[in-house]
């Protein structure tokens, strides 16, 4: 069963779901983070398309949301809260 959490990221709040860490190390390995040519993001819109739950326009578009709103900033704090929330 996944675990859930709620943040609050630049006034915007999301829930998050935790993902198999079968899951995590494969999409890790293919994206490049383990060694290779690093592809950060596929890696980002990987993990806010599986591990976002709400608002569902994250979860629906991933990366291209917060391209479309020009927010590198709330992507980047987004990521790091996704990492610490698995790792936890």
């Amino acid at each position: 069963m996944s675990k859930t959490k709620d943040v609050t990221i630049n006034n915007m709040k999301f829930t998050l779901q935790s993902v198999s860490p079968t899951w995590y190390y494969d999409f890790n390995d293919e994206c490049g983070n383990t060694g290779g040519k690093r592809k950060s993001a596929k890696y980002m819109d990987g993990m806010f398309k599986n591990c976002v739950t709400f608002p569902p326009e994250v979860k629906a578009q991933g990366m291209a949301y917060f391209d479309e709103n020009d927010d590198l900033s709330t992507a980047e704090k987004l990521i790091a809260a996704i990492e610490q929330f698995l790792r936890g």
